[in-house]
């Protein structure tokens, strides 16, 4: 699928995966890998890797497993790095009066964290939240779905749905195995990392992308395109 297929930007919404996409690193896994008061969420996360428990279940145990203070979460996540081309690209969509959010099986309130430094706080995000009792911390789903096939935390794809405007299609940008339902549901899919890797397997259409940057250069492109031959 090449980049000129994209349809023009009155056409098009967009949803962002955050961790590995738009952030350089995992962070639910970096912050498990740190903080967990033991090494027993690598038994989890082999279980959920085997597809013996779905999202949910896993994300579940191991946000109880984690063992840190408000002041450490935050300098944990005040470190965080994003990809450089996000803001370039959330700022054309903008221009282009694209409606764009990120639905991810992180935290929303990391996440809006780390993007209020860079003056991004503001977007549309459907994620999974955490709750503190003393020092247990909790995982609250807000966007769970009963019937969700992945069994996951987050049902992306009834976000997906949930937000859908009529009359455009849908380009989904992802890296993760949280994205393979949603991205098999969209018009157009942007993917590298396990996403890439699952799609391929499926013998289902993507756009293999390394940098953001990337995704913004192939709008730009098409979108030049397109008006030149209107």
């Amino acid at each position: 699928m090449k980049a000129a297929t994209l349809p023009q930007p009155h056409a098009m919404q967009v949803w962002f995966d955050f961790d590995g996409t738009i952030s350089r690193q995992d962070v639910l896994d970096e912050l498990v890998n740190r903080f967990s008061r033991n090494e027993s969420w690598k038994l989890v996360e082999e279980r959920w890797k085997a597809g013996l428990i779905g999202s949910e279940a896993c994300l579940r145990e191991e946000i109880s497993l984690l063992d840190v203070s408000d002041d450490d979460l935050y300098a944990f996540v005040d470190q965080v790095e994003i990809d450089t081309g996000f803001i370039p690209l959330i700022e054309l969509l903008r221009q282009n009066n694209v409606p764009f959010a990120i639905l991810s099986d992180g935290i929303e309130k990391i996440i809006r964290r780390i993007l209020s430094r860079f003056n991004a706080g503001d977007i549309v995000i459907r994620a999974n939240r955490m709750a503190r009792r003393a020092q247990q911390l909790n995982l609250v789903c807000p966007h769970r779905q009963e019937f969700c096939l992945s069994a996951a935390a987050h049902c992306k794809c009834s976000s997906a749905k949930n937000l859908h405007t009529d009359q455009r299609k849908t380009v989904y940008i992802g890296d993760g195995r949280s994205d393979v339902c949603p991205a098999r549901q969209a018009d157009i899919v942007f993917a590298k990392g396990v996403l890439a890797n699952e799609l391929a397997a499926r013998q289902h259409a993507y756009i293999p992308y390394a940098s953001l940057h990337e995704i913004a250069a192939a709008m730009n492109r098409a979108w030049t395109s397109q008006v030149a031959a209107g």
